[in-house]
């Protein structure tokens, strides 16, 4: 395993995504997924503070902290191979339908799709409403066996407004680098 991922630092040093201005890099992997994301500038990756919640991979202002910063910025993931879905868009509907569950005002919105590279496409959703309570940008990316998914969630619709360039940076970051990730036992 530490073979496979000096490898995959190799490969993203080699091109460009480790540069010196640019140490906010990380590789977030599991079963049928490794990629990375690169923190907006003024942002901060921390791969302990969300760990707890099974977050790998948060993001915040320089300065806050992941409890206490108005908007913060995630990534996570899920299997293309669960019952409930086996599609990206299945995935969307099965996620906004469990929202609108719980939530009985949300408001779910379709924004404009962001181009990462090429194909690759990040289909985005805002969420809000009263009963919610927070105002969310979440963005979902094919990658093969595994969605993935970014999210910005902020308490004020203010942060979040403030908070949407950072958003689109930490998408248009996201690097493919593998579905097959094999972990040594």
């Amino acid at each position: 395993m530490k073979n496979i991922l000096a490898l995959l630092i190799f490969t993203l040093a080699s091109l460009g995504l480790f540069s010196q201005n640019n140490m906010n890099t990380g590789i977030i992997y599991g079963k049928n997924h490794a990629f990375s994301l690169t923190a907006p500038e003024g942002w901060v990756l921390d791969n302990e503070s969300g760990v707890s919640q099974g977050l790998h991979a948060v993001f915040y202002k320089k300065g806050e902290t992941w409890a206490d910063a108005i908007a913060v910025m995630y990534a996570n993931t899920a299997s293309l191979d669960d019952r409930a879905y086996k599609t990206l868009e299945q995935l969307i509907k099965y996620d906004l339908k469990n929202f609108k569950k719980n939530y009985h005002d949300i408001i779910v919105t379709d924004e404009k799709d962001i181009v990462i590279k090429d194909s690759v496409i990040a289909q985005v959703k805002y969420l809000s409403g009263k009963s919610y309570g927070n105002f969310e940008a979440m963005a979902y990316i094919d990658a093969g066996k595994t969605g993935i998914i970014i999210v910005m969630t902020s308490r004020t619709k203010d942060g979040f407004e403030n908070s949407l360039t950072a958003f689109k940076s930490l998408v248009q970051s996201y690097f493919f680098l593998a579905d097959n990730v094999l972990f040594n036992k």
